[in-house]
């Protein structure tokens, strides 16, 4: 396919050929027709953009003699009907039969030097509502002109793939132009590189706010895929590319500070709608033999026996033969919809849904030195990066060193997400099972009555005299637990005098009747505060 340029922005031509101008005449400018208008005004000032056309009325520009046409696409004056505003050459002088007096020779000149056409319009109107009308004839072409442009970029990614778009649209806008992946890996571009690290975080968190503001309120709800507003970040103009209301990617045009960014747009909007169809494509082609794959990695999640030859393929699918070994993730996240849109990124490939939870099985490599904690917040960041207002909760298993380790692993995920959402409600949290203790245990035993009589036995007193008497014997319990029932480290740890850590000690034991220094007094309080915290039973 050859070169082709579709400006978006109409010539003087076109605009000539619509009802706003049909009555014009031409004084001077005929070679100078094809001009690209950028914008339509209602006035004559200096400093205007390039490609600006210009409506004034004759008499504003009486006694002038020095104004700027300079640079500009066109000059339309509009003459009152009846006057007898006429020139029969481009230096002859022309006087109006309304006393305005007004030398046309001076603009004629003006217009021939800057080679600006210039035209004569009869009307009363004022300039800003003739520039008005003019202006929807001129976004009527532009509307043309897109719609063409949407066609042909489309016919480009069909023929010659996203490189091909990528070089097309580097060729129309004269700048470098990149398409990148939601985790800002690039897939095509042209003299340009990937979004700077500095720079990601403000561009997803942009972007999933107008998501959002999208999903709650479409601006336009006729349209079955969103298209966000390309948004400015450094030296970027910057397109979401956006598949079933989640952000797959970004194609970026690298731009000058004088650049014109509405310009620019016009030409990202259907860039980014021609690529959506290659991310679609990509998506097709990659959920054909994802969906195999995660059926399998499903299935030995749940202690499914897997043929030998499916196990083979599955550790190569997904790396589980290179890899020092695997954590594997259960999360939970809200709303639903955030959940939907973290899962449709594509960001982790073995991740799975099972039991009301996303399931991440993430590689493990010793030489990186992450500790599970890392992988867990990365997964996080990736969920609000996504969705700002999501809240996650996750549960880890411990490390799995080979595909047959798996299915062990994603019990104590779940069992760790089970147990932090005993722990924290609603709350955000990351748990790693081999961190529960003796929780590990109560989990085994949560629905059995038992548990509940032996907190209100052993610890339910305590509170209920703190809600009484207005007292934090409860708080003070539980720092001296956690400092070894060491009396010194406790009241430092509360700021308090050594004498009055004792003394709160003797009202706790004379509370709970209980030997405060004996062994298993202290062991029962200790897995009173675990039930506690696990049932998350507040009494105050």
């Amino acid at each position: 396919m050859g070169s082709v340029r579709i400006p978006l922005q109409p010539t003087l031509r076109q605009i000539l050929e619509s009802e706003a101008l049909s009555e014009s005449r031409l004084i001077f400018g005929e070679d100078f027709l094809d001009r690209e208008v950028s914008q339509v005004v209602g006035s004559l000032y200096g400093g205007q953009k390039d490609g600006t056309l210009a409506v004034v009325r004759v008499e504003n520009l009486v006694g002038q003699q020095a104004f700027e046409v300079q640079n500009l696409a066109g000059l339309v004056l509009i003459e009152p009907p009846g006057s007898a505003l006429a020139t029969t050459g481009k230096s002859s002088a022309a006087k109006t039969q309304v006393g305005l007096n007004l030398d046309l020779e001076h603009v004629v000149k003006l217009c021939t030097e800057a080679s600006t056409p210039l035209l004569i319009l009869q009307g009363f109107g004022e300039p800003q509502e003739v520039a008005a009308e003019i202006r929807a004839s001129y976004l009527s072409e532009v509307k043309k002109a897109s719609t063409r442009l949407h066609t042909h970029l489309i016919r480009v990614l069909i023929e010659e793939g996203l490189s091909g778009l990528v070089d097309r649209l580097a060729e129309m806008v004269e700048r470098p132009v990149a398409v990148e992946s939601a985790d800002f890996k690039i897939l095509a571009a042209q003299n340009m590189s990937s979004t700077p690290l500095n720079q990601q975080r403000t561009l997803t968190e942009e972007v999933a706010e107008e998501l959002q503001r999208e999903l709650r309120e479409p601006s336009d709800p006729s349209v079955p895929e969103l298209l966000v507003e390309p948004v400015r970040i450094g030296r970027r103009l910057v397109a979401p590319i956006v598949l079933e209301g989640a952000v797959v990617g970004y194609i970026s045009i690298l731009v000058r500070p004088t650049d014109n960014d509405a310009l620019l747009t016009e030409y990202l909007r259907p860039a980014a709608v021609a690529a959506m169809v290659d991310f679609s494509q990509r998506r097709r082609d990659f959920s054909a033999t994802y969906m195999t794959h995660a059926s399998l990695l499903k299935d030995l999640l749940s202690g499914e026996t897997l043929a030998t030859s499916d196990q083979e393929q599955l550790e190569r699918y997904f790396g589980f033969d290179i890899r020092d070994g695997f954590l594997v993730f259960a999360v939970k996240i809200t709303p639903d919809e955030a959940a939907k849109a973290w899962a449709s990124t594509d960001e982790y490939q073995a991740l799975v849904e099972m039991e009301g939870a996303n399931v991440a099985v993430v590689p493990f490599d010793a030489g990186e030195k992450k500790t599970w904690h890392d992988l867990a917040e990365e997964l996080k960041a990736s969920v609000t990066k996504v969705s700002a207002e999501a809240k996650v909760q996750i549960g880890a298993g411990r490390l799995a060193r080979t595909i047959l380790d798996l299915y062990d692993s994603y019990g104590e995920a779940r069992q760790a997400l089970i147990t932090g959402s005993m722990m924290h409600g609603e709350s955000e949290f990351l748990i790693s099972y081999s961190d529960l203790g003796i929780k590990r245990i109560l989990y085994l035993m949560s629905d059995h009555p038992e548990l509940e009589r032996f907190y209100e036995e052993h610890l339910a007193p305590l509170e209920a005299y703190d809600v009484e008497w207005e007292t934090d014997l409860v708080p003070t319990l539980r720092v001296y637990l956690e400092h070894g029932a060491n009396l010194n480290s406790a009241a430092k740890a509360l700021f308090i005098h050594r004498h009055t850590m004792r003394y709160r000690l003797e009202q706790i034991a004379d509370i709970l009747k209980v030997d405060i220094d004996s062994q298993e007094v202290l062991l029962n309080l200790q897995f009173s505060f675990q039930i506690k915290d696990m049932k998350g039973i507040d009494k105050s």
